[in-house]
Protein backbone atom coordinates (compact mmCIF):
# COMPACT_ATOMS: atom_id res chain seq x y z
CA UNK A 1 0.00 0.00 0.00
CA UNK A 2 1.89 3.54 -0.87
CA UNK A 3 1.64 6.40 1.28
CA UNK A 4 -0.65 8.30 -0.50
CA UNK A 5 -3.65 5.29 0.07
CA UNK A 6 -2.38 5.08 3.61
CA UNK A 7 -3.21 8.45 4.78
CA UNK A 8 -6.04 8.80 3.36
CA UNK A 9 -7.26 5.58 5.16
CA UNK A 10 -6.10 7.55 7.74
CA UNK A 11 -7.79 11.07 7.08
CA UNK A 12 -11.41 8.79 6.66
CA UNK A 13 -11.05 7.02 10.68
CA UNK A 14 -11.88 9.75 12.67
CA UNK A 15 -15.14 10.25 10.32
CA UNK A 16 -15.74 6.41 10.39
CA UNK A 17 -15.19 6.40 14.20
CA UNK A 18 -17.90 8.87 14.76
CA UNK A 19 -20.46 7.43 12.26
CA UNK A 20 -19.87 4.07 13.72
CA UNK A 21 -20.55 5.61 17.56
CA UNK A 22 -23.45 7.45 16.54
CA UNK A 23 -25.40 4.44 14.73
CA UNK A 24 -24.37 2.57 18.19
CA UNK A 25 -26.07 5.19 20.46
CA UNK A 26 -29.03 5.37 18.16
CA UNK A 27 -29.19 1.29 18.15
CA UNK A 28 -28.81 1.73 21.83
CA UNK A 29 -31.93 4.07 22.17
CA UNK A 30 -34.01 2.34 19.95
CA UNK A 31 -33.17 -1.11 22.12
CA UNK A 32 -34.31 0.71 25.23
CA UNK A 33 -37.32 2.14 23.94
CA UNK A 34 -38.57 -1.15 22.40
CA UNK A 35 -37.89 -2.75 25.84
CA UNK A 36 -40.11 -0.28 27.72
CA UNK A 37 -42.70 -0.37 25.48
CA UNK A 38 -42.70 -4.70 25.52
CA UNK A 39 -42.89 -4.42 28.85
CA UNK A 40 -46.32 -3.24 28.60
CA UNK A 41 -47.45 -6.23 27.03
CA UNK A 42 -49.08 -8.83 29.21
CA UNK A 43 -50.25 -12.11 29.30
CA UNK A 44 -53.07 -12.19 31.89
CA UNK A 45 -56.81 -10.17 31.63
CA UNK A 46 -55.41 -8.72 34.38
CA UNK A 47 -55.04 -5.51 32.21
CA UNK A 48 -58.04 -5.38 30.69
CA UNK A 49 -60.19 -2.13 30.63
CA UNK A 50 -63.34 -1.49 30.15
CA UNK A 51 -62.85 0.57 27.22
CA UNK A 52 -63.25 -2.23 24.66
CA UNK A 53 -61.16 -1.35 21.65
CA UNK A 54 -61.78 -3.53 18.29
CA UNK A 55 -59.55 -6.57 17.97
CA UNK A 56 -58.07 -7.16 14.24
CA UNK A 57 -56.46 -11.13 14.56
CA UNK A 58 -56.08 -11.23 10.85
CA UNK A 59 -54.08 -8.37 10.90
CA UNK A 60 -51.25 -9.90 13.02
CA UNK A 61 -51.17 -13.36 10.38
CA UNK A 62 -47.83 -11.93 9.17
CA UNK A 63 -46.11 -13.02 12.19
CA UNK A 64 -47.42 -17.09 11.73
CA UNK A 65 -44.15 -18.63 11.99
CA UNK A 66 -42.28 -16.13 13.94
CA UNK A 67 -40.91 -17.02 17.45
CA UNK A 68 -42.57 -15.12 20.16
CA UNK A 69 -40.48 -12.65 22.14
CA UNK A 70 -41.20 -9.55 23.60
CA UNK A 71 -40.48 -7.42 20.15
CA UNK A 72 -42.88 -10.13 18.51
CA UNK A 73 -45.29 -9.80 21.21
CA UNK A 74 -45.15 -5.84 20.89
CA UNK A 75 -46.06 -5.70 16.77
CA UNK A 76 -48.72 -8.11 17.39
CA UNK A 77 -50.46 -5.58 20.32
CA UNK A 78 -49.75 -2.64 17.97
CA UNK A 79 -51.05 -4.30 14.51
CA UNK A 80 -54.12 -6.20 16.36
CA UNK A 81 -55.15 -3.03 18.14
CA UNK A 82 -55.79 -4.60 21.63
CA UNK A 83 -54.68 -3.64 25.23
CA UNK A 84 -53.46 -7.13 25.91
CA UNK A 85 -51.90 -9.97 24.55
CA UNK A 86 -52.08 -14.11 25.75
CA UNK A 87 -49.80 -16.66 24.42
CA UNK A 88 -51.18 -20.34 24.38
CA UNK A 89 -49.29 -23.20 23.87
CA UNK A 90 -52.18 -25.53 24.86
CA UNK A 91 -55.30 -25.12 22.12
CA UNK A 92 -58.56 -26.64 22.98
CA UNK A 93 -58.49 -25.43 26.60
CA UNK A 94 -61.17 -23.51 28.66
CA UNK A 95 -60.78 -19.91 28.09
CA UNK A 96 -61.94 -16.51 29.77
CA UNK A 97 -62.86 -14.10 26.68
CA UNK A 98 -62.19 -10.37 26.75
CA UNK A 99 -62.75 -8.68 23.84
CA UNK A 100 -59.75 -6.51 23.89
CA UNK A 101 -57.46 -9.43 23.80
CA UNK A 102 -55.41 -11.15 21.13
CA UNK A 103 -54.46 -14.87 22.07
CA UNK A 104 -51.47 -16.16 20.28
CA UNK A 105 -51.45 -19.85 19.80
CA UNK A 106 -47.55 -21.19 19.43
CA UNK A 107 -46.14 -24.81 18.22
CA UNK A 108 -43.95 -26.77 20.44
CA UNK A 109 -40.98 -24.62 19.30
CA UNK A 110 -42.88 -21.16 20.47
CA UNK A 111 -43.69 -20.13 16.99
CA UNK A 112 -46.76 -18.74 16.51
CA UNK A 113 -49.35 -21.18 14.32
CA UNK A 114 -52.77 -19.05 15.21
CA UNK A 115 -54.03 -15.75 16.41
CA UNK A 116 -57.65 -15.19 17.27
CA UNK A 117 -59.56 -12.28 19.42
CA UNK A 118 -60.87 -13.04 23.24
Amino acid sequence: MDRSATRSVLDMLPTLILGLSLALVGWLVFSVVLVELADTVTDDSSAYSSDEQQCSSESVQMLFGQQVGKEVLLVAKLLSGVSSVRVLSMPGRDLSYVPDRLNLEVNEQSRIVAAFCG
